[in-house]
């Protein structure tokens, strides 16, 4: 018998902590691809599929159950035995976690002990823009602050994240911006998009 290799997840996000209704759990399954078709939920969709033939059996239920009565079961569990069930039954034994986007999530911490796997941060950077332009009084200051926050954060991170890469792809410039263009005014040729996280 062939031995299933240990799987990565390279880029997630924490799960959710909290219990989500029929509509707000759909919304989850594609949201950025807008409405379903007309006559169709989001349930109907690839990952909608893929959901609801392989996560209902981890939970004791068929293949393909009725979403309502999958969403169910897991409330019937609780989000943690749920939670932990499913990534459990992943096969994935690290994940790699993007701790920046909002919302209710698991640190790479909880994460991994929920999936009994390993877990490591993805600092995104924008988001440490973010916290250093709250206390950084200058255009100077941010750069320095911002340069040692980056430091600090690569003590422990195992990788950096960016929305710029997923709103302009490879059309950014290869190298790194100099402190004149760092410098520059939002709009100012490099490219900035607002400094909020996706």
């Amino acid at each position: 018998m062939i031995e299933t290799p240990s799987l990565v997840d390279q880029y997630c996000h924490g799960v959710l902590r909290t219990e989500l209704g029929l509509g707000t759990f759909e919304a989850q399954l594609a949201p950025t691809e807008g409405p379903p078709a007309p006559g169709t939920t989001l349930f109907d969709t690839q990952t909608g599929f893929a959901v609801r033939r392989w996560c209902p059996p981890l939970l004791g239920l068929e293949p393909h159950c009725p979403p309502a009565s999958y969403l169910a079961r897991r409330r019937e569990l609780g989000v943690g035995e749920a939670g932990r069930r499913l990534l459990r039954g992943s096969g994935i034994t690290a994940y790699l976690v993007d701790t920046g986007l909002p919302g209710d999530l698991t640190g790479p911490a909880e994460l991994g002990v929920a999936g009994d796997a390993d877990a490591h941060e993805i600092v995104r950077l924008e988001q440490l823009a973010e916290q250093v332009a709250d206390t950084s009084g200058t255009v100077e200051s941010f750069l320095a602050n911002l340069a040692e926050s980056v430091h600090a954060a690569a003590a422990h991170a195992v990788a950096f994240t960016s929305v710029a890469g997923v709103r302009h792809g490879l059309a950014l410039a290869p190298e790194p911006p100099g402190p004149g263009r760092c410098g520059a005014p939002p709009g100012g040729g490099w490219g900035h998009g607002g400094s909020g996280t996706s």
